[in-house]
């Protein structure tokens, strides 16, 4: 199938989102939030190929993620774990946070990104019917 030269563009741009998305859930991981990470690789792979359900559902994974991290770091900052706990803890929610932040705003902002998944669906749309 050919692609326009905006969603040429944003087909490499959901090779890099998909790779985000990848990292997230293996991070997902380290909280043995299972479901959460087997949601995000399932994500990655529909993002990968163009699918809107699989970028929404990303979406709203990284906006509940932004919660739940908060949720952690206030319930460390109550538990009183070591000075080094804290701070690596702080970084990792930083660096997830960051890949949150990211994900969202090209899922949701990029044009190109927006033009791939648009022509993927009709094409999908056509194949179907």
């Amino acid at each position: 199938m050919a692609l326009s030269e905006s969603a040429e563009k944003g087909r490499r741009t959901a090779a890099i989102a998909a790779l985000f998305c990848n990292i997230g859930a293996a991070l997902s991981l380290l909280t043995l939030d299972i479901p959460l990470a087997l949601i995000g690789f399932w994500v990655s792979g529909g993002i990968r190929k163009g699918n809107t359900a699989a970028r929404n559902i990303c979406i709203l994974l990284r906006a509940a993620d932004i919660f739940f991290l908060l949720i952690i770091l206030f319930a460390v900052k109550m538990a009183g774990v070591p000075e080094w706990l804290d701070i690596l803890l702080i970084a990792a929610a930083g660096l997830m946070a960051f890949i949150d932040i990211w994900l969202l705003i090209m899922l949701t902002g990029n044009k190109g990104l927006k033009q791939y998944f648009s022509e993927m669906s009709e094409a999908e749309s056509k194949q179907n019917h």
